[in-house]
C-alpha cells in the first residue's frame, strides 16, 4: 500500500526561517496572509490529497481510460474527486478573487503543486493546465472573453490546453499548418491538426477551452507569424456570431469542430488522456496581439516548465518515502563491523553503508530543490513588486532558474526513484509498493514542456547572454555577498568553502561557454546539458547554505540538526560531482562530431 505524509515541517522551515514568506507578502499587500493562515491552507490541503486522489492514483494506472465514440471517459472515482476539488475551492485557490479564487502566492501554488502531484500527477496535469489557460485569458485576452472565460477556467468549472505540436512540427513551431481566418465579427475560424495534447479530451468538465496555435492569412514566415487563438470546445448555447459578452453560461449540445481522433497508449500517466486534436472550422477567437502567439505561449509554458520541475520533485518524495518505509521493516545480512540486533535473524538494512547512500542522496536531493522551488516561487510573487529595482531582480532571476528547475528536476526525480527501486530490490519492481509507477509517471517529465536538452540550449545560449547578462549578475551578486558574510562564522566553512569555489568555476565555465561558444556553436552546444547540471548544482548548494546557517543558529533542535546532517551529504556526496562536470564541458564537441555518422 503507498504511503504518502506531505512535508509540512520541511515547508514550515522554509516558509518562516528560510525565506520569510509572510514578509513578502505583506510587502506585496497581502495582509491576510500570516503564519497560521499559511498552515491552515497547507494542512487542509494535504488532508485532501491523501483522502482524496491519493486513493485514486493506482487505480487510475490500472484502469487507464475508455475512448469511445471520440469522447475519453476517465477512471473510476476521477469525476467525482475532481469535483470536490473544484466544490472545495482548492483547484481555484490561485485564481484572483474576481474569478472566484483567493488570490494565493506562487510560493503556496507551489507547495498544492507538491502535495497534488505526489499523491495524484494525472488529477494534478488538468488542474495545472487550467491554471495556465486561467493567466493567459485575465492576463491577455479582450474584456468579453474575460467576462465569459475567466471565472469559469480560474474555478476549473471548465478545464484548459495547450495546443502546440503537430505531427510534423514539434519543437520547430515555426513550420506549423494550422490556420485561422478572420471572419467579420472579429472571430477565426481555426483549421489544423494538434498532437500530444495533455487533457484534449475528458469528462471532468462540461467544456474545454483550448488555447491553439495557428497562423492568420499574410502572416510572417516562422515562428513570427504565429497567433493564439482560444477556440472551445463548446460554444454558449445561443451563440450565433459577434463577442461572447453577456452570453449566458449555457453552452451547446453540438461540439465546435474540435474532435479527438485518437488518445495515446503511454508509458506512464494512464489517467492522462494525451489526444489527436482535430480543429475544423472551429470557432475562436485572438488572444493577444496578431503574430504574437509564441511569446503568449511561452509565457504559459514558462510557468508549465516550472510545475514540470516539482513534477520531479514530487514523485522523487513520494517515492522516498515509499522506500525509507519499506527499508524500516527489512532485514538482511549483518552489519560489517558486528551484529547489531542479536536477537533477531538479521540486522535492518539500515546498517549498509550503500543503502543509506542511495536513501540519504534521495532524501537530500528532494529537500534541496524543494528549497530551490520555493525560491524562485517568491520570485515569481516579486514580479508584483512596486520596487522597480526589485521586479527587475526577479524577472532576470526567474529566466535565469526557470530552465533550471524543469532540466535538473526532473532529471534528478527520474534518478531518485530509480534509486527508490533499487533500495527495494525485487519489491521495488512490483506494483504492491507504487514505486514503479512512479517511475513510469515521472520519465514523462524531462520531456514535456521543452526536453531537458533544449532547456540547456535555452539556458546556455540564450539566459546566460542576454541583457548583457544581467540575468548571471543577479545570481552572482547575492551569492559572494553571502559568502563575504558569513566568512569566519563558526561551523561555516565546511559549506561556504565549497560553495565559493564553485561559484568561481561557475564564472570561468560561463566565460568558456560565450568565448567558445561564440567561434563554434558546436561547443556551446555540446556543453550545455553538462553546464546546466553545474549551475544547478551551485543554485543548491547556495540553498544548503542558506539552510545550514540557519539550522547553526538551533543546536537543541533534533530537526535542525537533522537539516544540517543533510546539508553536510550534499557537499560531501552530491556536489563533487561539478569537478567530473568541468572536465566534460571543457573536452569541447570535437569528439562528438567528428565521429563517422555511417558507424553510429
Amino acid at each position: 500500500m503507498v504511503v504518502y505524509n506531505p512535508p509540512y515541517k520541511d515547508y514550515e522551515f522554509l516558509f518562516h526561517e528560510v525565506f520569510d514568506v509572510v514578509g513578502i507578502s505583506q510587502s506585496l499587500g497581502m495582509e491576510e496572509i500570516d503564519s497560521e493562515f499559511i498552515q491552515m491552507m497547507m494542512e487542509g490541503y494535504g488532508e485532501h490529497c491523501k483522502e482524496v486522489l491519493l486513493p485514486l492514483n493506482q487505480i487510475g494506472d490500472e484502469e487507464g481510460l475508455l475512448f469511445e465514440n471520440g469522447e475519453v471517459i476517465m477512471p473510476s472515482g476521477f469525476k467525482e474527486a475532481y469535483r470536490e476539488g473544484i466544490d472545495t475551492g482548492w483547484y481555484g485557490a490561485m485564481s484572483k478573487p474576481e474569478h472566484g479564487g483567493m488570490g494565493l502566492p506562487h510560493y503556496m501554488g507551489a507547495m498544492m503543486n507538491e502535495f497534488s502531484i505526489a499523491t495524484n500527477m494525472s488529477i494534478s496535469v488538468a488542474s495545472g493546465l487550467a491554471t495556465g489557460v486561467y493567466h493567459l485569458i485575465s492576463t491577455h485576452a479582450e474584456e468579453s472573453l474575460v467576462d465569459h472565460y475567466a471565472t469559469n477556467v480560474g474555478t476549473k468549472e471548465w478545464a484548459g490546453t495547450m495546443c502546440l505540436t503537430e505531427p510534423h512540427a514539434g519543437t520547430d513551431l515555426g513550420i506549423i499548418r494550422s490556420k485561422a481566418l478572420p471572419q467579420d465579427d472579429g472571430s477565426y475560424l481555426v483549421s489544423g491538426t494538434k498532437i500530444f495534447i495533455s487533457f484534449g479530451d475528458h469528462d471532468l468538465t462540461k467544456n474545454i477551452v483550448h488555447m491553439v496555435l495557428a497562423k492568420a492569412p499574410d502572416s510572417p514566415e516562422g515562428t513570427k507569424g504565429i497567433s493564439l487563438f482560444l477556440v472551445p470546445k463548446y460554444l454558449p448555447k445561443e451563440w450565433q456570431s459577434g463577442g461572447v459578452g453577456g452570453l449566458s453560461q449555457e453552452l451547446s449540445s453540438t461540439r465546435n469542430g474540435v474532435t479527438c481522433s485518437g488518445v495515446e497508449e503511454k508509458m506512464g500517466i494512464h489517467a492522462s488522456p494525451t489526444c489527436v486534436l482535430n480543429f475544423d472550422n472551429s470557432v475562436g477567437w485572438l488572444v493577444g496581439d496578431l503574430n504574437n502567439g509564441m511569446a503568449l505561449m511561452f509565457e504559459m509554458m514558462n510557468g508549465a516548465r516550472l510545475d514540470s520541475g516539482i513534477m520531479g520533485l514530487s514523485l522523487g518524495e513520494v517515492a522516498y518515502q515509499n522506500s525509507l518505509e519499506w527499508v524500516r521493516e527489512r532485514r538482511q545480512g549483518r552489519d560489517l563491523r558486528g551484529v547489531q540486533d542479536p536477537q533477531e535473524v538479521a540486522d535492518n538494512i539500515l546498517v549498509h553503508p550503500d543503502v543509506r547512500r542511495m536513501l540519504l542522496i534521495s532524501k537530500v536531493n528532494n529537500e534541496g530543490c524543494r528549497a530551490l522551488g520555493i525560491w524562485v516561487a517568491t520570485l515569481l510573487d516579486l514580479l508584483k513588486s512596486e520596487d522597480e529595482k526589485e521586479r527587475d531582480r526577479a524577472t532576470a532571476l526567474v529566466a535565469l532558474l526557470t530552465p533550471i528547475v524543469k532540466a535538473h528536476f526532473t532529471d534528478l526525480g527520474c534518478e531518485t526513484i530509480d534509486t527508490c527501486m533499487q533500495v527495494m530490490g525485487g519489491a521495488g519492481y512490483c506494483t504492491e509498493y507504487g514505486v514503479e509507477q512512479f517511475y513510469r509517471d515521472v520519465r514523462i517529465s524531462k520531456i514535456w514542456e521543452g526536453t531537458n536538452g533544449i532547456q540547456a540550449l535555452d539556458l546556455a545560449g540564450r539566459k546566460i547572454t542576454e541583457n548583457l547578462g544581467r540575468n548571471l549578475r543577479y545570481f552572482m551578486w547575492p551569492l559572494v555577498e553571502f559568502v563575504e558574510e558569513n566568512r569566519g562564522i563558526e561551523g561555516m566553512e565546511e559549506f561556504n568553502k565549497p560553495l565559493h569555489q564553485g561559484a568561481k568555476g561557475l564564472q570561468q565555465l560561463t566565460l568558456l561557454m560565450i568565448t567558445e561558444g561564440m567561434g563554434n556553436p558546436h561547443f556551446l552546444a555540446a556543453g550545455a546539458t553538462d553546464y546546466l547540471r553545474y549551475f544547478a548544482n551551485i543554485a543548491l548548494a547556495y540553498m544548503w547554505a542558506k539552510m545550514a546557517r540557519v539550522c547553526l543558529d538551533n543546536p537543541d533542535s533534533k530537526f535542525h540538526q537533522a537539516k544540517l546532517a543533510s546539508a553536510r551529504v550534499f557537499f560531501k556526496r552530491i556536489f563533487p560531482e561539478t569537478i567530473s562536470l568541468a572536465a566534460s564541458i571543457q573536452s569541447g564537441h570535437k569528439h562528438l562530431m567528428e565521429y563517422p555518422a555511417e558507424m553510429m
